[in-house]
């Protein structure tokens, strides 16, 4: 299309690589999100995991203590 527009090869070739470098940065954050947000989810499951058992140690923990109801 910008070709078409402008009849510049130029101007193409700076149009493809400015929309390449804003989808490789769009991508290398996406992943970093997904990373970070697999971290959250691993420790909300670990906490999960240290809080399924006795309720005394459930009392005690400073993790646990809002699980109770």
């Amino acid at each position: 299309m910008v070709y078409l527009v402008s009849h510049s090869l130029g101007a193409v070739m700076v149009k493809t690589l400015g929309c390449a470098l804003v989808l490789q940065a769009g991508y290398f954050a996406s992943v970093l999100f997904l990373i970070w947000r697999s971290g959250r989810l691993a420790s909300a499951a670990q906490r999960t995991k240290q809080c399924d058992g006795d309720r005394d140690v459930r009392r005690q923990s400073p993790t646990c203590r809002g699980d109770e109801g």
